[in-house]
């Protein structure tokens, strides 16, 4: 990797692979100065215009750049730019940021994604989807179709992009979110690093929240968790949302567990995986999780909506 990170002007003592994530190949670098790094390569498998990608990792770096609530990585330059275009791969380079003990973790994640999109409010990025018809429920259930599966939670999942088309409408605004906000995207600290930028657009305010609900119950409904992720994000936002955002907020959480099950069962039975280390057993398997997810959150809505209005209103 030595010839890669000298792009970035760094001399490589070790290199270690990180496992960790679906898409990206990730290092942890370690410089000849035992400084450490992180070095990614960008699938272009995954995003078809990874230039567009870096172009709105700026944006956000700027934004950032007097925010003293909440970090973003800390990008290295190769030339005027901050990646490296090589024997056909987008490489960058970044700052390692360790994690550190904080109390309130779930409060704190949920405050910084929602600090992201008010930082980001009044900023541009590119129109152009860095995946393309990236959570678009609609895109990924017409897939699913047309492989004509037959599965006991298709039914389940068209009638959730019913009620999805019929929320979502013209009266709630599109802002710039992170895309894909998990908890595991946060590197907690004072103040926190909110990482894997790579899906940063446009898109509904619901989606952020909704990943951040789905990725804490996984087990079952959790009302401490969900309470303290809704406190944290309605004060990250300080105001901003609107009624109908506020309102949407509950079919964020359906719109992001629908979705990735129809994400699991088109990589079941289709020989183009998203989710490259998964078997197509596996995939069903997790599909059915999700789905066993979407009847709990159904069960749940009077209890989720109360705690919405509650922390937003």
């Amino acid at each position: 990797m030595n010839r890669i990170t000298t792009l970035f002007g760094i001399k490589t003592k070790s290199c270690e692979t990180i496992s960790i994530g679906h898409i990206n190949r990730t290092y942890l670098i370690t410089s000849d100065t035992d400084k450490k790094y992180i070095l990614q390569s960008l699938s272009r498998n995954v995003f078809r215009h990874p230039e567009t990608v870096m172009e709105n990792i700026s944006a956000v770096s700027c934004a950032f750049r007097n925010n003293e609530k909440l970090n973003v990585p800390n990008f290295l330059s190769c030339g005027d730019r901050l990646y490296a275009d090589t024997d056909d791969e987008i490489w960058r380079m970044y700052s390692y940021t360790p994690s550190s003990e904080c109390e309130n973790r779930l409060f704190r994640t949920a405050f910084s994604f929602g600090n992201f999109i008010k930082t980001m409010c009044g900023c541009t990025i590119s129109e152009k989807q860095t995946i393309p018809n990236f959570h678009s429920y609609s895109a990924y259930l017409s897939k699913l179709h047309s492989f004509g599966y037959d599965h006991k939670g298709t039914e389940i999942l068209t009638n959730l992009g019913e009620t999805l088309s019929a929320v979502f409408n013209d009266d709630i605004p599109k802002r710039i979110i992170h895309g894909d906000a998990k908890t595991d995207n946060i590197i907690t600290g004072n103040p926190c690093t909110i990482i894997d930028l790579d899906t940063v657009m446009y898109g509904y305010t619901a989606i952020d929240y909704g990943d951040m609900v789905r990725s804490v119950c996984k087990n079952g409904f959790d009302n401490t968790a969900v309470s303290e992720i809704t406190k944290g994000f309605a004060d990250g936002l300080c105001g901003i949302l609107t009624q109908s955002e506020i309102n949407s907020l509950y079919y964020g959480i359906l719109w992001v567990t629908g979705e990735l099950a129809v994400r699991y069962l088109t990589d079941a039975v289709s020989g183009e995986r998203y989710f490259a280390d998964k078997s197509p057993l596996q995939c069903l398997e997790r599909a059915d999780e999700l789905l066993e997810n979407l009847r709990i959150f159904t069960e749940n809505k009077e209890n989720i909506q109360k705690i919405t209005q509650h922390f937003f209103n």
